[in-house]
C-alpha cells in the first residue's frame, strides 16, 4: 500500500483533524483579508484582487487591447493588479511581515504571475523594461522572480507557490521555474476536474511536472462533489509521481475523504 501525505486546501478557517498539511486563505481574490490561521500555510492571492482593481483602475495591467479585468478579458477568473505599482506590493509585504509574527506553518503565494500572455504594457512596465534593457518575456520573468525573492527575504516560514497546470507557464505567465526554485520550498499544482472519469490528461501533466521540477511539489485534486471511487483512482495515479496530495474541499466530509484516501 502506497503512503500518501494528504493535505487540505480550504476557503474557511476550519481545520479538520487528521491531515498532514493545511492551507487556508489569508487573502483571497475578492481582496478580503482574514486573520492568520495558526499551524496552516496561509494562502495569499497576490496580484489577483477584485476589490483593489475597482478602487484603483489605474493599477490594472494593460495588454494593448484590454485591461486585466473580467469585464474586458473573458479569459480571466478575477481582476488583476500590475506588479509595477509599488504601493500595492508594499501592502503585500506588510501583510506577510505581520503574518510571519503568528504561529503559522508557512506562506503560500497564489497569483504571483502575469495575468496572461499579453500583459503588461502599461507605462510603468514599458519604462522599466526599457531601463533594464530586457525583452518583453525577460521583463515579465524578472518581475515575478524579483517579487518572490523579496518575499523570501521577509518571511522566516516555509514559502510555497501555486503553478498553473500549463506547460507553457514561462511564455504565458512570466514564471521562470528554475529561478523561482531558488526561493521556494515547494510548489503546488492544481489539477482540477469535476469528476475524474477520464485520467489520461492527469497522468500527462503529473509526469511532466515530475520531470520538470527539482523542488518538492504537491498536486491538488478537486474533491467537492466528486465520486469517491474516481477520486481514489486519481490519487492512485498521481502517487506514481508524487506522494504529496492536496484536496480542495470545504465540507464536513473532508476528514472522511482523508481516511479513505490513506487507506487506498
Amino acid at each position: 500500500m502506497r503512503k500518501y501525505n494528504i493535505g487540505i486546501y480550504s476557503h474557511t478557517a476550519e481545520m479538520p483533524e487528521g491531515f498532514d498539511i493545511y492551507f487556508n486563505y489569508l487573502k483571497d481574490v475578492t481582496g478580503k483579508i482574514n486573520k492568520p490561521v495558526e499551524h496552516s500555510h496561509n494562502i495569499i492571492s497576490c496580484f489577483a484582487d477584485n476589490k483593489t482593481a475597482k478602487q484603483h483602475p489605474e493599477w490594472v495591467p494593460y495588454s494593448g487591447k484590454t485591461r486585466a479585468i473580467q469585464s474586458e478579458d473573458k479569459t480571466l477568473y478575477c481582476d488583476w493588479i500590475c506588479r509595477s505599482h509599488n504601493e500595492y506590493c508594499l501592502r503585500l509585504f506588510e501583510l506577510i511581515k505581520e503574518t510571519d509574527k503568528s504561529n503559522v506553518a508557512g506562506i503560500h503565494l497564489d497569483s504571483v504571475s502575469m495575468p496572461g500572455v499579453d500583459y503588461c504594457i502599461c507605462d510603468k512596465c514599458l519604462t522599466k523594461m526599457k531601463d533594464r534593457n530586457l525583452s518583453f518575456n525577460e521583463f515579465r520573468m524578472h518581475e515575478t522572480t524579483s517579487f518572490v525573492k523579496q518575499i523570501s527575504e521577509i518571511t522566516q516560514k516555509q514559502l510555497s507557490l501555486t503553478l498553473y497546470p500549463d506547460p507553457f507557464y514561462q511564455e504565458r505567465y512570466g514564471l521562470n521555474i528554475d529561478a523561482l526554485s531558488k526561493y521556494i520550498d515547494f510548489f503546488l499544482i492544481p489539477l482540477y476536474d469535476i469528476n475524474y472519469q477520464s485520467l489520461y490528461w492527469l497522468e500527462i501533466l503529473a509526469h511532466g511536472f515530475a520531470k520538470r521540477l527539482k523542488n518538492s511539489f504537491y498536486i491538488m485534486l478537486y474533491a467537492q462533489g466528486v465520486d469517491l471511487e474516481n477520486l481514489k483512482n486519481a490519487a492512485r495515479l498521481i502517487s506514481n509521481y508524487t506522494n504529496n496530495i492536496i484536496i480542495s474541499y470545504d465540507n464536513d466530509k473532508a476528514a472522511e475523504i482523508n481516511i479513505i484516501l490513506k487507506k487506498n
